[in-house]
């Protein structure tokens, strides 16, 4: 007889804690909390199955104004950083910047050694940047969805114009002018901007981009926003600059640039889309990016300005001497 009442007691207390643990998590779904959308091992809905990448949100309005801006800074560190500061750090005043070149005073350049210094300072900042954002994208500490964002795309797009300065000769042609032997100098730069290339394809992919493999649409979209955004940016920033008027085989007209953007990204967007290895290990819901209206603010101010005032360009930059060739 005691048995039985103990039995009936541990049964009813159980029921009772199994209806106040439902109750609970009933609530605790309404408020937001521990409960799973979906358990685990349940099929997926046929949307999710129709559409892979549904419930994994990428905003783009975000996507474009974290790209404007890490192509910004990447122009800016280049052209304005790079070649400016170390012509002033020089004693050679510098009159003008844009987003393609600066107008400094030439005639005050004493030696061969300065126009190497001038001209090689702007990809070696490239690089240590994009170092430095790879070293903060790899630190637990940064755990900003949009933050990571904005430093796996600007370290990315920093090494691309790394390479592409390698590669083509762009500043690295005066760098090595004169220099003896040429060809064996010039392959060894050459052999440097496919290093970085690689460099390029494996940490920024494996630091961040999980596999998607199963999402390509997901793919296409995160890689190919800052491209578009970027070729974007530099078009229209360059097409009120004097520079555009110059010939095409001066070497100075700013429209070229954007024609050998558009090619080395097109061939970095082609390998990243095609070439499945390396990723990340980290789940696809680690790169979900929201909505953050901080970043759409920032974004366009900074496009207003890099499109309006520099890329016209800030000072002087009519009386450059190199606009001679213009007819």
């Amino acid at each position: 007889m005691n048995t039985m009442t103990r039995s009936g007691t541990d049964v009813g207390a159980r029921g009772k804690a199994h209806r106040v643990e439902w109750f609970l998590s009933h609530h605790a779904n309404f408020a937001g909390r521990a409960v799973p959308a979906r358990a685990e091992g349940m099929t997926p809905s046929p949307a999710e199955v129709a559409n892979p990448d549904r419930g994994i949100a990428m905003d783009v309005p975000t996507m474009i104004a974290v790209s404007t801006v890490a192509w910004a800074l990447t122009d800016v560190l280049h052209e304005i950083v790079g070649h400016g500061g170390a012509a002033v750090l020089l004693g050679i005043p510098v009159r003008a910047v844009s987003t393609t070149t600066i107008f400094a005073d030439w005639d005050q350049i004493q030696s061969m050694a300065e126009v190497r210094a001038i001209h090689a300072s702007a990809t070696v900042l490239n690089l240590v940047t994009a170092a430095l954002a790879l070293l903060a994208l790899r630190s637990p500490r940064v755990t900003s969805q949009a933050t990571r964002y904005f430093l796996w795309v600007f370290a990315t797009i920093s090494l691309v114009i790394v390479t592409l300065n390698l590669v083509v000769g762009g500043d690295w042609s005066v760098v090595i002018e004169g220099v003896e032997p040429a060809g064996l100098w010039r392959a060894g730069i050459l052999a440097a901007g496919i290093l970085v290339a690689i460099v390029n394809h494996v940490l920024p992919l494996r630091l961040w981009l999980p596999d998607l493999r199963g999402h390509r649409r997901l793919q296409l979209k995160i890689t190919a926003v800052p491209v578009l955004v970027l070729l974007v940016v530099q078009t229209l920033s360059v097409l009120g600059s004097p520079f555009t008027d110059v010939p095409m085989g001066s070497g100075t007209n700013a429209l070229v640039t954007s024609w050998a953007l558009t090619f080395f990204f097109g061939v970095w967007l082609a390998l990243v889309n095609l070439i499945p290895v390396p990723r990340s290990t980290a789940p696809v819901d680690s790169i979900r990016l929201p909505r953050s209206n901080a970043w759409l603010v920032v974004g366009l101010v900074v496009a207003v300005f890099f499109i309006g005032v520099l890329g016209p360009g800030l000072g002087p930059l009519d009386a450059d001497p190199r606009l001679a060739w213009v007819p």
